[in-house]
């Protein structure tokens, strides 16, 4: 069987959400413990409860197209955590419901669903890239999916690497929205917990789309 594949079907896309969810669970407390440095130390706890939700809707969901798949993620995530991160991530995930439907991932359509989430992201915050928030890993990624020549997976691998890479930047920055921009130079020396939360989630993709081979 071909090794990583350039497209993967409607049940393994929801195998992969399902199984790159579960690392925000699993690293709930690390989050957390990330925010209290900076926030209210409840973004961990937060988005746990929003991807286990997710993972919920997915288990019990009958789907049409990938679409569909990640408009569910967004929605669950959107009506279980509340507040800004509620708002973002769920915004983000549901945008893909606004492109063509389509019953396989590969590389254009990942692309045309996650650039629609920044398009409506970037609409609803005036954040960008350099204010400590989810942009500074959201947007390398993004930009490094866009700009990929290889596979589905090598390119989610070029992401992920530029995810972490902005989380890890994110550490020196002084934020510019929420509770963390009372602290000013007080912030430096903390990745933001946001951004870290992007850098696990574009992680998980690459690696739980690389175990899998073509069934389409």
């Amino acid at each position: 069987m071909e090794k990583n594949p350039q497209s993967l079907n409607l049940s393994q896309v929801k195998e992969v959400l399902e199984k790159t969810l579960s690392s925000w669970v699993a690293e709930r407390d690390r989050l957390n413990e990330l925010d209290r440095a900076l926030g209210d130390g409840d973004h961990g706890s937060t988005i746990s409860r929003g991807a286990q939700a997710a993972i919920d809707s997915l288990q019990n969901g009958n789907f049409s197209s990938v679409n569909q798949v990640f408009g569910t993620v967004g929605r669950a995530m959107m009506t279980s955590m509340g507040g800004a991160s509620g708002m973002l991530f769920g915004l983000f995930f549901r945008s893909a419901e606004k492109i063509p439907a389509s019953e396989i991932l590969d590389l254009g359509t990942l692309n045309a669903l996650f650039g629609r989430g920044l398009e409506d992201l970037k609409a609803r915050t005036k954040a960008q890239p350099g204010d400590k928030t989810i942009f500074d890993a959201l947007v390398p990624a993004l930009t490094s999916l866009r700009e990929s020549r290889g596979d589905l997976v090598s390119a989610l691998d070029e992401a992920a690497s530029s995810a972490v890479q902005g989380a890890q930047q994110s550490a020196e920055l002084i934020p510019k929205f929420g509770r963390a921009k009372t602290l000013g130079e007080r912030a430096r020396g903390t990745p933001d917990p946001g951004a870290t939360s992007v850098a696990l989630f574009f992680t998980g993709l690459a690696a739980n789309a690389k175990s899998l081979s073509p069934q389409i």
